[in-house]
């Protein structure tokens, strides 16, 4: 258990730490307008549960990884439920042409990627040093280097001019 005097103060610390964390997942796991609400909900419940957080079974690290695991998943689950239900209610939906703005890019870019070069890509634009992909991903920084150069390159090739 916690410090309720110390839990302010191990919330910032674990959240400032996990920033790139948080949106790496969240950016990869819920559709490109609802990215910042999973974001909010891994915070929200990482607080909730740190009253429930043994520091005899795991690190607070591990912890909050887990808290976040089952955020994602259960974002997920909501969204899926709510997408079949939408499209019962409006089974023929019109089409409207999306803008093509710089986030509609980066999903559409991101969904043509293999899932290590996606998981680069994704890191690389959250701003995570090669040093913290290098370390999450247990691939070799000379070889993302590579990886997210050619990836840039793709980028460039589909996207140039527009």
């Amino acid at each position: 258990m916690i410090d309720p005097r110390e839990k302010d103060r191990l919330f910032e610390e674990t959240i400032t730490r996990n920033n790139g964390w948080i949106g790496f997942l969240a950016r990869n796991n819920a559709p490109i307008d609802s990215w910042q609400d999973l974001e909010q909900e891994i915070r929200i419940a990482f607080w909730e549960s740190m009253d429930s957080y043994d520091v005899e079974r795991s690190s607070l690290e591990t912890w909050f990884f887990s808290v976040a695991k089952n955020t994602v998943k259960k974002f997920i689950d909501k969204n899926n439920k709510t997408k079949k239900r939408d499209e019962a209610v409006y089974p023929n939906p019109v089409f409207v042409e999306q803008d093509r703005d710089e986030l509609r890019i980066i999903e559409e870019f991101t969904r043509t990627l293999g899932k290590l070069d996606r998981q680069v890509f994704t890191m690389y634009i959250d701003d995570l040093t090669y040093a913290e992909m290098s370390v999450a991903l247990s691939v070799d920084e000379a070889n993302l280097r590579k990886r997210v150069s050619r990836i840039k390159e793709q980028f460039k090739a589909k996207y140039q001019g527009l």
